[in-house]
Formats: C-alpha cells, sequence, structure tokens
C-alpha cells in the first residue's frame, strides 16, 4: 500500500513540525536579561517557604532552634 506510507510520512512530518515550532516559540518566549515587571512589595511575602524544618535538638528547641520552629520525633512542628 504506497497510499498509506506517504500518509504516515507526511503526518510524522507534520508532528515533527509542530515540535520544532513548540520548542521555537517556547525558546524565543524570555531572554535572560528581560524585565518580567515584577514588583517585590516589603510584608507581601507568601507564608510558606521551600525550606524545610530540621530535626528538634534533644530536649526540645533551644537558643540554636531557628524562630520557625523544628520537627521533634513525633514529626510535629514545635516552635521555641
Amino acid at each position: 500500500m504506497p497510499g498509506m506510507a506517504s500518509v504516515t510520512s507526511t503526518r510524522r512530518r507534520g508532528r515533527l513540525a509542530a515540535v520544532v515550532l513548540a520548542a521555537a516559540l517556547m525558546m524565543a518566549g524570555c531572554a535572560d536579561t528581560q524585565d518580567p515587571g515584577l514588583v517585590d512589595t516589603p510584608g507581601d511575602d507568601p507564608g510558606t517557604t521551600s525550606n524545610t524544618l530540621g530535626q528538634c535538638p534533644a530536649g526540645g528547641p533551644d537558643s540554636t532552634t531557628p524562630s520557625a520552629g523544628c520537627i521533634d520525633d513525633d514529626g510535629q512542628v514545635v516552635r521555641p
């Protein structure tokens, strides 16, 4: 079936063109030197962070424990 081979080849070329176009658009979307236009407003920080809390020292939080707290042996957050 010579007709099926050309249809499959045409579809593959179309998919490849779509992938190449999408990659080119993503690469051209933003430059490293482009200003994102975001203004940092003090006091408008998120309430969460990606920094994890450490394990509590033996005997519970002490002067070395950050104000965010630590994780006790039961997995609970303990604040100083």
